[in-house]
């Protein structure tokens, strides 16, 4: 059957600023305004393409989804992430980039990107 399909929605007037280079917006779905987070960052070694929130090239753009009900269920097979808190935004585990060559790694903890 495959994974269900939902528009995500990103607010980017809503980024914000965690630190090292990192900013993030949270994702809604539907009526669920945080079901997961878009993550910004300059890439750290790989040939990155994407243009990021200043216009600028050379950044990476991913996501996560939360360990949330319903989030849960409608994606069984995918990797989700336990919110700790949300205020102040603590998430575990670490978020990677996955783009190629790229070696950017860390925690948000407190709100604050914390470099592996």
């Amino acid at each position: 059957m495959g994974e269900p399909q939902f528009p995500v929605a990103v607010d980017a007037l809503s980024l914000v600023d965690v630190g090292h280079g990192v900013q993030i917006s949270f994702t809604s779905w539907g009526p669920h305004p945080r079901v997961g987070l878009t993550v910004f960052h300059v890439c750290t070694g790989g040939n990155c393409r994407e243009t990021g929130p200043d216009g600028q090239r050379n950044w990476c753009g991913g996501g996560v989804l939360f360990d949330l009900p319903g989030v849960r269920e409608a994606f069984p097979d995918r990797a989700l992430w336990t919110v700790e808190s949300f205020d102040p935004l603590t998430l575990s585990p670490s978020l990677q980039c996955a783009c190629p060559g790229c070696t950017h790694h860390g925690y948000i903890r407190a709100g604050r990107w914390e470099p592996c």
